[in-house]
């Protein structure tokens, strides 16, 4: 599966951002000067001819590249298959399966996890099944299920909906790991139980769904008769002579001593084989040895035809990797599973895949006849997008490309896109709602010669990009080929739309926007931190200076009420957020083991609104009786906004929601 990340995640930094989550503070804006006009964005570099794309020359090209990416990025291994024309040019593993026992990585007998690109499986056994008949594209999926997706918005989820990540479906992440094969759900009790709300109209919205996938892949068992493990064996990994490959968990005993281990870092201890519910899980459980991925890249690439097998007709296939869904034309779109990412003036299809430790990208050119597919079995540091930065060197060497024209930079005010954006990929009504801008909400601001830039958009240097206006709402990457465009929705929200068609970013509102929530949260855990501090310190001073506190009771009840309170307030939101920051670096706490522990903290929640309301009125109650001094007066208004603060936050963030689907 496609792990969340902002885009696309449980590595540090979101741990980090996690942990910040009561506590962090604003990003800088960069000044926005009135925009500059330029003629053009440059001159046209000249295409330097292309080498052959020889077995040879791509062994040498990548011998010196992966290497260097293994060592720089602290990654154990890696497995790299190039097809071309029907059969395999060059196929090798590079570092180890297993460091300790030394064992290299064999890429026709090293499994590897591919993560999401699992689903690319799962969508053509659908395929199969509608050029069978027994599937309708088109249909409601009700149709094919025991039970019901609800019409939210008036009409209802297809297949065409799942697979091109609009059936309007919420992020949700709980049992997307778990510890024992115990713990793993059947797929047919994990798609009943774990359905997500929608949150936008099917058909409108890309939102990257893994449980859409799951879906999918559970009405192909039900309308196939067979389970869907055992239906993807028999026609596609028979079919296509995939002996390696696997979407069982655990493995079966004839794979498990040919599984390559999953690393953080090469330099650390290998991890567990991951389990990825349900089991199996259609959206991302699969096990593959790489020359096993070989036969069904060539299968797609010659339009369902392998050898002299078929596992599609030609016309099914070429629907299935026709676009099909797209939120601007200038834009990649979504084909049926595939996605576009075409570059370097060819179309392009494919899908890439993530779990903790496993990252794989699988590229499809149909028309040059051409697949290829990477697999590192280790985070590595995070330093580089190593996937990203070899297909791209890969293209520009076999593939050398320059825009033919020059297009013309426009003056538009970059004020009319500036400002946070929330990725569609989000959770709108879960206990986790408020963690998304954390996660996934870019800023984009204006540069001081008149181009923007996206605060999470960075090449391969590590700095941001930055994009110069080509009018019509569309700016262009400087120096690149990549498009942003903005436009306006039915309802007047502008919409950021990338290259990446699984997602797009809206505009956000205020109770959305992370600095608002910056400033709320920073704010009221100073107001309460220096309440619960300054106690004792206070009582210390008036010791020293012998001078006691008078208060009649009352008073002192208020007064003991509001640090009660206080300390109430800011356990839960510790508490909160240390669930959040540990769950994110073990991802199986989030499961039904889990949801006592999240009743008893929406309890204390609910007893710190209460409470904040209590002590808004004791404030009040003391400073009316106090002597009104000025600081006095500035430190009751505080903690009496801190208290409303958090009532607010508390509310808008859906904590105390009945539901725990998250």
């Amino acid at each position: 599966m496609t792990k969340i990340r902002p885009f696309t995640a449980c590595r540090a930094a979101n741990v980090l951002c996690v942990l910040a989550l009561f506590c962090f503070s604003a990003r800088p804006q960069v000044p926005k000067p009135a925009p500059s006009s330029k003629a053009s964005t440059g001159a046209t570099i000249p295409v330097q001819p292309a080498p052959e794309m020889t077995a040879s020359d791509v062994e040498a090209f990548l011998d010196g590249m992966v290497p260097m990416q293994l060592q720089r990025e602290d990654i154990a291994g890696a497995v790299i298959i190039v097809v071309k024309d029907g059969k395999i040019l060059f196929s090798k593993g590079y570092g180890f399966a297993d460091i300790k026992s030394r064992t290299p990585v064999s890429p026709s007998a090293t499994l590897f996890r591919p993560g999401s690109i699992s689903k690319t499986f799962t969508w053509t056994a659908v395929m199969q099944l509608i050029e069978q008949g027994k599937i309708n594209l088109d249909a409601d999926v009700n149709g094919y299920l025991d039970f019901q997706v609800p019409h939210t918005f008036g009409r209802p989820v297809t297949l065409r909906n799942l697979m091109t990540h609009t059936p309007g479906f919420e992020e949700v992440i709980k049992d997307l790991s778990v510890d024992r094969p115990d713990q793993l759900p059947t797929l047919q009790a994990f798609v009943a139980a774990h359905e997500p709300n929608q949150i936008y109209a099917p058909g409108t919205v890309p939102a990257y769904s893994n449980y859409g996938a799951d879906l999918a892949g559970y009405i192909v068992q039900r309308v196939s008769g067979m389970p869907f493990e055992r239906y993807i064996q028999k026609n596609i990994f028979g079919p296509l002579g995939m002996r390696h490959a696997a979407f069982v968990q655990p493995l079966p005993d004839s794979l498990k001593p040919i599984m390559s281990n999953g690393y953080n870092l090469a330099s650390e201890d290998a991890k567990p084989f991951e389990l990825v519910p349900p089991a199996p899980a259609p959206d991302g459980s699969m096990s593959v040895a790489g020359e096993d991925m070989a036969a069904f890249m060539i299968a797609h690439l010659q339009n369902g035809k392998y050898g002299d097998t078929r596992i599609l007709q030609q016309q099914t296939a070429e629907t299935m990797h026709a676009r099909q869904f797209g939120m601007d034309p200038a834009v990649n779109g979504m084909a049926l599973g595939f996605y576009e990412e075409s570059r370097n003036g060819l179309r392009i299809i494919g899908h890439g895949g993530d779990l903790s430790y496993f990252h794989s990208d699988m590229h499809l050119v149909l028309d040059k006849g051409l697949g290829f597919f990477v697999s590192y079995n280790s985070s590595g540091k995070g330093e580089l997008d190593v996937r990203t930065a070899l297909w791209h060197e890969f293209l520009d060497r076999y593939f050398p490309f320059s825009a033919s024209h020059a297009e013309a930079s426009e003056k538009q005010a970059a004020d009319s896109v500036a400002g946070k954006y929330l990725s569609s990929r989000r959770a709108q009504t879960t206990i986790l709602k408020e963690l998304w801008p954390v996660l996934a909400e870019p800023s984009v601001s204006q540069n001081a010669d008149g181009t923007i830039q996206v605060d999470s958009m960075k090449d391969f240097s590590g700095h941001p990009k930055r994009w110069r206006s080509i009018g019509g709402m569309k700016f262009r990457e400087v120096g690149g080929q990549e498009l942003l465009v903005f436009k306006s929705n039915s309802s007047g929200r502008l919409q950021m739309i990338t290259e990446d068609p699984i997602e797009i970013f809206q505009r956000v509102a205020g109770t959305e926007n992370k600095t608002v929530l910056t400033f709320a949260l920073s704010f009221i855990t100073m107001v309460f931190a220096l309440t619960l501090l300054l106690w004792p310190v206070g009582a210390l001073l008036r010791r020293h200076y012998k001078h006691p506190l008078t208060l009649d009771p009352i008073q002192r009840r208020l007064r003991l009420l509001v640090k009660l309170v206080c300390a109430i307030d800011l356990c839960a939101l510790i508490a909160f957020a240390g669930i959040l920051a540990y769950g994110f670096s073990n991802l199986s706490l989030f499961s039904d083991p889990l949801d006592p522990w999240l009743r008893i903290l929406q309890l204390i929640f609910l007893i710190g609104i209460l409470g904040s309301v209590a002590m808004a009125y004791s404030t009040y109650r003391l400073w009316r009786t106090s002597s009104r001094g000025l600081w006095t007066t500035i430190y009751s208004a505080g903690l009496v906004l801190a208290s409303f603060l958090f009532i607010w936050f508390v509310a808008v963030s859906r904590i105390l929601q009945v539901g725990l689907k998250y």
